[in-house]
């Protein structure tokens, strides 16, 4: 329930995350700080659902994998204003974005692999209890 939530959560945060940075980039709108909440929320929902993926057996490494994207994710978003400033500053926007996109993506992939692994070790349980009867 609690990676249902998670993947729910981010993939909103995301969206308004995704539609405002284009807002920024493309209108020259500032509404750097609500983009930067929602981006915080994807963040932090990511590292949420890498520590719950921690916990399954098949999922460990991911996990460390997702905590290290969420890190490298945070630095990256607050730095990004400071790298490759003129002209080629919207190669850096660009990988901005996809990383965005790919923690989005990430957090879906864990919940949904999460959500999946539990439902196979829940079968076994209630298989062996009808049998018992």
């Amino acid at each position: 329930m609690t990676a249902r939530i998670l993947q729910i959560i981010v993939g909103l945060a995301g969206l308004c995350a995704l539609v405002l940075g284009l807002v920024i980039w493309i209108a020259n709108i500032d509404l750097t700080d609500i983009h930067m909440f929602f981006g915080l929320l994807v963040t932090l929902g990511l590292l949420v659902m890498s520590i719950i993926a921690l916990t399954a057996r098949g999922l460990r490494i991911w996990g460390m994998v997702g905590i290290v994207y969420a890190i490298i994710l945070l630095i990256f978003g607050e730095l990004q204003f400071k790298l490759l400033v003129g002209n080629l500053h919207w190669l850096i926007q660009a990988l901005h974005l996809l990383a965005g996109i790919g923690a989005i993506v990430l957090t879906g992939a864990f919940g949904a692999r999460y959500r999946t692994l539990k439902r196979s070790e829940a079968k076994p349980e209630t298989a062996s209890q009808v049998s018992r009867l």
